[in-house]
């Protein structure tokens, strides 16, 4: 599980990584409102509140819902649906996911 944040902690690539692979496991499909144009990953708890860049704390979004939601909790914003089912293991560090 992730610690703190791939962004703040300097990791860019990192975090590139591990938004395209939210993005695929979800189906580029927004997790609050249903939209296919997801382009963004969300975190369900913001940083700022304790949330990490683990999967389980990661949904794809749609611009307008993940801006919209700012740094509120999710509960408050709207229920994000539960994350899919990755098909294959993932954590930030595995090399398999390297899309260089």
């Amino acid at each position: 599980m992730a610690t703190q944040s791939a962004r703040a902690n300097g990791g860019t690539r990192l975090w590139q990584k591990i938004r395209l692979r939210i993005l695929q496991r979800d189906g580029y499909c927004c997790q609050y409102c249903g939209s296919e144009d997801a382009t963004t990953v969300d975190h369900i708890i913001p940083i700022s509140k304790g949330g990490t860049d683990d999967p389980d704390n990661l949904v794809a979004a749609c611009t307008r819902c993940n801006y919209s939601k700012g740094n509120r909790m999710g509960q408050f914003f709207g229920t994000a649906r539960t994350p899919l089912t990755l098909p294959i293991p993932f954590s930030p560090s595995n090399e398999s996911t390297s899309h260089d």
